[in-house]
């Protein structure tokens, strides 16, 4: 039933351009198979829950009389919205959007220039905390999906719908799908799908390729197998960690010599995956996004930061480590290391400065100094 106050549910047999619902109701959900009945009571336990309100009006235009009888002049787009109070400043949504359509200023705002955003969804994939989301695609439906499909579940495109008779549960573009739910997915059922209709020839597909990178292909499937585990999604967040130990490629960095471990890429970290303890910068891979903020902070230019799946995603690397300073004097252990005392000797040096204190702890400058 289409519903003009609520997403509706759709179960489609045959082809169907979904695009004409839009002019009816503010979003929808639908699925096409054989388990109608299974995909319509999941969907409609979460349409009070998609959180369409938040949507923007699709750009104003002329009502027609057809767009006023069939409820067309209420018509929302089917895209994303921004919620500022979830998010940690990672910025993937603004570097990796193939339509360059966020306005992203760091620890201020993200905003969407919808006249820019081609509605792929992406960002909602990329997003670690849900702070872009996709109200069609919300997460407690995915989860509810992952935890109750009696098959291995398979997404489809809107496109899917009109150019043939695949089957599996409508997303707008492949790309919209947070890869985790994927993976749990998978966990369940052995393996689970994304299909992407016209592939190289899609409008969307820039954002779906980047969406892509990591997963296996076969046909205009996107395809995840795994080992059969029990695990029950939950949040996006949660949901991430549990993926990376099922091989989801998660964010790695190296190191390059030079470093000073100075904690400027600890600090700016937004996930924590980062620390530094005794003389070691530290990584947690499972809580790393790869969003690349440490790279872009550190004064050395020494951090390199690629995804990739690693066997152990929950234990600490050591990404590098160096020796403390000590003072020439007393041998004491200096709040710094030998590199950043190296290089802070080296630049007052070069400047005609003198340089010999940086060697030296608090109390020997103290008693070396001039009268």
């Amino acid at each position: 039933m289409i519903r003009r106050d609520k997403p509706s549910v759709l179960v489609v047999s045959g082809r169907s351009d979904l695009t004409k619902y839009l002019s009816q109701t503010p979003l929808y959900f639908a699925y096409r198979g054989p388990h109608g009945d299974w995909f319509k009571s999941v969907a409609e336990r979460h349409v009070d829950s998609a959180e369409w309100q938040l949507l923007p009006p699709a750009e104003a235009k002329a009502a027609t009389r057809r767009d006023l009888l069939t409820g067309g002049f209420l018509r929302l787009r089917d895209t994303v919205a921004v919620r500022q109070d979830r998010c940690i400043w990672c910025g993937l949504c603004a570097s990796l959007c193939p339509a360059s359509a966020f306005e992203y200023a760091e620890r201020r705002v993200v905003r969407v220039r919808y006249e820019s955003c081609i509605d792929c969804g992406l960002c909602n994939a990329v997003c670690p905390v849900d702070a872009v989301q996709m109200p069609s695609l919300p997460d407690a439906y995915l989860a509810d999906l992952v935890k109750t499909a009696p098959a291995p579940l398979r997404f489809i495109c809107d496109y899917a719908f009109q150019d043939g008779d695949e089957e599996g549960v409508r997303v707008k573009c492949v790309a919209a799908i947070p890869k985790q739910y994927l993976y749990l997915a998978a966990a369940r059922h052995g393996e689970a799908r994304a299909y992407c209709s016209r592939g190289e020839s899609c409008p969307l597909w820039p954002a779906a390729a980047r969406w892509a990178e990591g997963l296996d292909r076969e046909g205009r499937d996107f395809v995840v197998k795994t080992a059969r585990a029990p695990l029950e999604p939950g949040d996006r967040w949660q949901t991430r960690m549990l993926a990376a130990a099922l091989g989801m490629p998660v964010g790695q960095l190296e190191v390059a010599s030079g470093c000073t471990l100075c904690g400027a890429c600890v600090n700016v970290c937004p996930t924590n995956a980062l620390a530094l303890k005794g003389g070691e910068l530290r990584l947690v891979p499972a809580l790393c996004i790869a969003c690349g903020v440490c790279a872009d902070k550190c004064p050395e230019r020494v951090i390199k930061v690629f995804r990739g799946a690693v066997e152990k995603p929950y234990e600490t690397q050591t990404l590098y480590r160096d020796a403390p300073a000590r003072c020439a004097s007393c041998g004491r252990a200096l709040p710094y290391t030998e590199t950043m005392a190296r290089r802070l000797a080296e630049r007052l040096k070069s400047r005609g400065l003198p340089h010999g204190h940086v060697y030296l702890c608090e109390e020997c400058r103290f008693k070396t100094s001039p009268a």
